[in-house]
């Protein structure tokens, strides 16, 4: 991709609306932005088909510049390209592997208006309101 992309608008539908160099506007999915050796990346995936990107394909941009001067640029570089990625990767991992260690230590507790029930019962009361078993996370 050798176009530079510019004015990235989120939209309603979850999607970031680029305007390349030749004004052509693409829609894509934000997946992830990372920073790596001092540098910005942002990582997408189409939301819709573009000519010579496949819809399952993460691309890849160098962010440059601050404010409303921000461009977003092709990362060229096969090697940093990989790297990039794989930093990425790692990441998401490491989120993942936080996410489910939180997940595990989590305490719950039934709530003691409702014993559990997931009714309504003393709704005006401080405590149950219908919530979902009254498992709460602490």
């Amino acid at each position: 991709m050798s176009e530079n992309y510019f004015d990235n608008t989120e939209k309603d539908d979850g999607t970031v609306a680029l305007t390349g160099d030749d004004g052509n506007v693409v829609r894509f999915f934000h997946i992830g932005t990372i920073e790596y050796k001092d540098e910005w990346f942002v990582f997408f995936q189409p939301a819709e088909p573009k000519e010579g990107i496949d819809p399952d394909e993460i691309v890849i941009f160098k962010l440059s510049g601050e404010g409303r001067d921000e461009t977003l640029l092709p990362v060229t570089d096969d090697d940093l390209l990989s790297e990039v990625y794989d930093e990425f990767m790692r990441e998401m991992e490491d989120e993942d592997e936080e996410a489910e260690e939180n997940a595990e230590t989590a305490t719950y507790r039934t709530c003691e208006n409702c014993g559990g029930c997931g009714s309504k019962k003393n709704e005006n009361s401080a405590g149950c309101k219908g919530c979902n078993g009254c498992k709460k996370n602490m």
